[in-house]
């Protein structure tokens, strides 16, 4: 992200959990999302300014995932 006084490109988030990018887009107070602290609503507001665009990614292509996320073996091999 971009220091405040300065013009720079938005930053892409990859995510494969479309609730969550949903949440993002809609910042309506949900019920079932009353768990969530105060403090994550930071990227909302960042998209909410156009600092930061969340965008759809298969988990099957998450690349992050290779590293976070045991893999059964066939599946490991092929990335």
């Amino acid at each position: 992200m971009a220091a405040a006084n300065e013009e720079g490109p938005e930053l892409v988030i990859r995510e494969d959990n479309q609730s969550c990018i949903k949440m993002t887009k809609n910042p309506v107070n949900h019920g079932r999302a009353k768990h969530i602290d105060i403090k994550y609503h930071h990227i909302r507001d960042e998209v909410k300014r156009g600092e930061v665009k969340l965008k759809y990614c298969e988990t099957a292509v998450m690349l992050a995932d290779i590293m976070t996320k045991g893999l059964h073996g066939p599946r490991h091999k092929g990335r």
